[in-house]
C-alpha cells in the first residue's frame, strides 16, 4: 500500500507536469507567448548579470524581469542555444526566446504549491518539453 503522503506528492507532480506541458503549449508559432507583448530592454547587455540559476521559485518571484531575462539566457545559451550565438542578429533571437521562457517560467510559479521549488528544475523541464525556444 502507498503511504498518504507519497500519494499526495505523486498528485502534485503530475500537476507540476500538467502545468509545465500548458506553458509550454501556450506559445504560437510566432515565438511570443500568446496575448503578451514583447518587451524590450534599453541595455545592449540585457543577457548579462542574471544570478537566479539556483533560485527557488520564491527567490524567482521577487526578482527583477532584467535578473529574469537574463538567467533565461545564460539557460537557453547552456542548452539549445550552445554553439549558435555567432551574430549579434542570433543575441535578438535569443532575447525573444529567453522572453518566452520568463513568461512561461512565471506562469507556473504562480501554483501556490511551487514556491519551495528549484527554479532551474521547472525551466529544464520547459526548456526540454518546448520545440519554441531553440534557435
Amino acid at each position: 500500500m502507498i503511504p498518504h503522503k507519497a500519494i499526495r506528492h505523486i498528485i502534485s507532480l503530475l500537476v507540476l507536469i500538467s502545468l509545465l506541458i500548458m506553458a509550454a503549449g501556450s506559445m504560437d508559432n510566432g515565438g511570443e507567448k500568446s496575448g503578451t507583448s514583447s518587451r524590450s530592454s534599453s541595455s545592449k547587455q540585457w543577457f548579462q548579470g542574471g544570478n537566479l540559476h539556483n533560485a527557488t521559485v520564491a527567490q524567482w518571484k521577487g526578482a527583477t524581469y532584467q535578473n529574469k531575462l537574463a538567467t533565461a539566457a545564460d539557460w537557453l545559451a547552456a542548452t539549445k542555444w550552445k554553439g549558435h550565438l555567432k551574430s549579434p542578429a542570433d543575441f535578438d533571437k535569443l532575447k525573444v526566446k529567453a522572453q518566452m521562457l520568463v513568461d512561461a517560467v512565471d506562469e507556473v510559479v504562480t501554483v501556490k504549491k511551487t514556491d519551495l521549488l528549484q527554479v532551474t528544475e521547472l525551466a529544464a523541464a520547459i526548456v526540454t518539453m518546448s520545440n519554441d525556444l531553440g534557435p
